[in-house]
């Protein structure tokens, strides 16, 4: 890996083939198109695809579309100048239609940065997916992959400690910062219209905590946060009181689990997607510390944990997923850690 231009390292992506060789080899000869291909999920989309083409002769084409190709370009040319890539400009909300015939859709483009306006996050998520599905209408794609979100729960139970996708929750309406829960609702039932008639097939992949390379390590995700503290040496900050509970799933698993989806999945469904090993906030902080080799890691917990208070959990049940798509865990949390750790600590310390 190189500093001038990252990439996903070449084990992790023949874990994928060997995992998901069954699933990459049906689309030999396709064309997919793929939204948010510049963003963390996208990016082990888009590195496993272009991996698996060249390994395995697929013949396969990959069209992007980016509000900023010629950047993202610049940014990971391993990338954009793959040969069986094309990158389109456009915004997800209003792009014009472009020419192409296409096998396979996955709509990875989304709003997930706490900073930015609730309506426009709610605009991109909901305006964008009727856009995007308008446009595989169209050109008559057979199958599509919408990426979803845990947050579609709102706030779980006390006595839900992995949710299921038969849980009825919702987002609390009465709150601006509901607008990415209360989008992908609405980003999911789109699906499930737009493949009513049998034409397409439309499938939600409902992401929870993800952990791995490309993971933003200055946003609002503890993991990359700590991995940040780690390297640099400096004390881990958290917030709250340490106690909700959260699991974290490793890049190799979630390009496995959203390839199966996408071709195997069955249609107008969602399944969750994530680790169900629960860990609070703390102990990660803790296992990020031991996997980084910080001997006396300076963890500052801003709060005390309130008399009697269970903890939070944000963790799902993934039972759908092992049972209808033979789907698991593959790399534990701490080996997860340890990847991410070591693929950054070039970029971040030389």
């Amino acid at each position: 890996m190189h500093s001038d231009d990252p990439r996903v390292d070449e084990g992790d992506l023949a874990e994928i083939l060997a995992l998901s060789a069954v699933d990459l080899r049906a689309l030999a000869d396709g064309h997919v198109l793929l939204t948010g291909g510049t963003g963390y999920i996208g990016r082990w989309l888009l590195e496993a695809l272009c991996y698996a083409n060249r390994m395995l002769k697929l013949h396969l084409r990959v069209t992007v579309l980016s509000r900023n190709p010629a950047c993202f370009a610049r940014s990971y040319p391993h990338l954009g100048g793959d040969k069986a890539v094309s990158l389109v400009e456009g915004d997800i909300r209003d792009f014009h239609y472009f020419q192409g015939e296409f096998s396979h859709a996955i709509h990875a483009a989304t709003d997930v940065i706490a900073t930015n306006p609730p309506l426009e996050t709610f605009d991109v998520t909901v305006l964008g997916t009727r856009r995007f599905l308008d446009f595989c209408k169209d050109r008559e794609v057979a199958d599509v992959l919408l990426l979803s979100s845990g947050a579609v729960y709102g706030r779980i139970p006390e006595h839900i400690r992995n949710v299921p996708e038969d849980f009825c929750g919702a987002p609390c309406t009465c709150q601006k910062n509901s607008a990415y829960g209360i989008g992908k609702i609405a980003t999911e039932w789109l699906g499930a219209a737009y493949s009513a008639d049998g034409r397409m097939r439309c499938k939600s992949a409902r992401i929870f905590a993800q952990v791995g390379p490309y993971l933003a390590l200055d946003k609002q995700f503890a993991a990359g946060n700590f991995i940040r503290d780690a390297l640099l040496g400096q004390p881990f900050e958290i917030k709250g009181d340490g106690t909700p509970r959260r699991s974290y799933m490793y890049g190799t698993d979630l390009a496995v689990w959203l390839l199966a989806i996408l071709l195997r999945g069955k249609s107008a469904r969602a399944y969750n997607v994530g680790s169900d090993v629960a860990v609070s906030i703390a102990e990660l902080a803790t296992l990020v510390a031991r996997q980084a080799d910080v001997a006396a890691p300076d963890i500052r917990v801003h709060l005390a944990p309130q008399h009697g208070a269970k903890a939070e959990y944000y963790v799902p049940d993934i039972t759908r997923a092992r049972n209808e798509l033979g789907l698991n865990i593959t790399v534990p949390l701490e080996t997860a850690l340890r990847r991410t750790i070591d693929w950054y600590r070039p970029l971040l310390i030389g």
